[in-house]
């Protein structure tokens, strides 16, 4: 259904003034005076809670959004978002004390009435801020430094203005409205020197002409910013071991710790091999940064395992160490699990007293103190375990039998099998003959073991012993 009104003259007195703003923000463009008078009014008297909420409709609005957004003539038929903007429009005679009042309360009652904005609440920033960053990467702090900082806004070059002056001294700001180094630095917790590094690489991005230049950006502007694997093009690349420290910088900010003393450290290298060769929490403290370091690092990874594999003495020690981690895995899974892979591949559970026996072995493995040899004996004790459990029980030895016997055999079948394509008549010779006439002997005398099993089994499927 459409309703159209052509005239006012039928309405009620309240949709009369819901008429009146609606015409304010429509016609009229939401002009100060006209509008938040009369939403003021509307707000304060209730009107939106006393006209029908749609057509065929009796109830009111229960919802002031609702109110907002409903098709005339029941609602302003507009967005909430672009009313909260008009909200922010001073009203041209907030000067007078009574005004002043009244659009206070009417602002508070608005925004009571629409409940925080979905599009300035802390997840929309941080969403926002995220955005940003998973676009453009380091681009989006260089630009918040570059719209922001000019080294020495707040110091000369405006201080012959008066006006420009007394703003300097009040606020930092230059008539940009952009602040110093120093001053950014305090603003955001950090130090000068890194967010005049941030400063230069958008320097020479702009010599590169690939951002705006300093002089295009004011605070709060947004621009489009380069690809994020672009930035450190500029960021690291350029002046000497820049790139180190930058690199230093960023994980000592991840770390917590000081920048200051990780770069005295990387500018000594013969006084850290120092320290990690006299000192055993250093050289720990080392091998742990080694290994965080490979995880990223390819060149370091692909170097130490060849130091390995060159190094004899490295190599059993890798070696005993696998072996180490891998029986102490297998008494974990035995203790936790309570079940077992047997030799013959079988996997059996194990009784309540046989885990318990298992857990105290594992207790034993997982000690940082112990030797390989205890290791070595808290396996073998489990397996001896699970051999005992085995032949405790004669229908459980029976089938690990069988399972072993199957495994052997089905090994030499797969072994006979990929070679019974090859052209044995051209190429045997007598020993060749010899082995394959040994063979064939083995396999009459396990069948003629099997023989009686194997003609009853015939039988059984209709067929006949031979």
């Amino acid at each position: 259904m459409t309703v159209r009104i052509d005239s006012n003259n039928y309405l009620t007195d309240e949709q009369q003034q819901v008429y009146q703003l609606r015409e304010s923000l429509e016609r009229n463009g939401g002009t100060p005076v006209g509008f938040l008078e009369l939403l003021a009014a509307v707000v304060t008297d209730g009107t939106w809670q006393k006209v029908p909420s749609g057509v065929n409709k009796d109830e009111p609005f229960t919802e002031f959004a609702e109110f907002i957004e409903a098709k005339p003539p029941f609602g302003l038929g507009a967005k909430t978002e672009n009313v909260r903007i008009l909200l922010q429009i001073r009203h041209p005679h907030e000067g007078v004390a009574r005004i002043r009042e009244q659009m206070d309360t009417m602002r508070a009652e608005v925004g009571r009435l629409l409940g925080a904005d979905p599009e300035e609440g802390p997840v929309a920033r941080d969403a926002r801020h995220f955005g940003a960053y998973a676009r453009s990467g380091g681009w989006t702090f260089g630009l918040m430094v570059a719209r922001s900082v000019r080294p020495g806004a707040s110091t000369g070059g405006y201080r012959d203005k008066q006006d420009h002056s007394d703003r300097n001294e009040r606020t930092g700001q230059d008539d940009q409205g952009k602040v110093s180094a120093n001053r950014f630095a305090v603003l955001a917790g950090t130090s000068a020197p890194r967010v005049m590094r941030f400063y230069r690489a958008w320097e020479r991005a702009a010599t590169a002409g690939v951002v705006p230049a300093f002089d295009q950006l004011v605070p709060g502007l947004d621009v489009e910013l380069p690809a994020a694997e672009l930035w450190g093009e500029y960021f690291t690349r350029f002046e000497q071991t820049t790139g180190r420290r930058e690199s230093i910088a960023q994980q000592a900010e991840a770390a917590g710790t000081s920048y200051t003393e990780a770069v005295k450290v990387a500018h000594n290298p013969a006084a850290l091999r120092t320290a990690i060769l006299g000192d055993a929490k250093t050289a720990d403290a080392a091998r742990k940064a080694l290994v965080d370091r490979m995880e990223d690092d390819v060149d370091l990874r692909a170097n130490l395992a060849r130091t390995v594999a060159s190094d004899p003495e490295l190599k059993k020690v890798v070696a005993n160490e696998s072996r180490r981690a891998e029986r102490t895995e297998y008494v974990r899974h035995v203790a936790e699990g309570g079940k077992a892979k047997t030799a013959a591949g079988r996997v059996v559970e194990l009784p309540e007293e046989v885990k318990a026996k298992a857990v105290e072995h594992l207790a034993v493995a997982q000690d940082p103190q112990a030797t390989p040899e205890a290791v070595a004996e808290a396996y073998e004790g489990v397996q001896r375990l699970i051999e005992a459990t085995i032949e405790a029980d004669p229908k459980s030895q029976a089938d690990e039998q069988r399972a072993r016997v199957r495994k052997v055999l089905m090994s030499t079948f797969k072994s006979i099998a990929s070679v019974s394509e090859v052209p044995l008549a051209d190429i045997a010779d007598e020993e060749m003959i010899r082995e394959v006439s040994e063979l064939q002997d083995s396999v009459n005398a396990l069948a003629d073991l099997v023989a009686p099993k194997m003609g009853s089994h015939l039988r059984a499927v209709g067929g006949k012993a031979v």
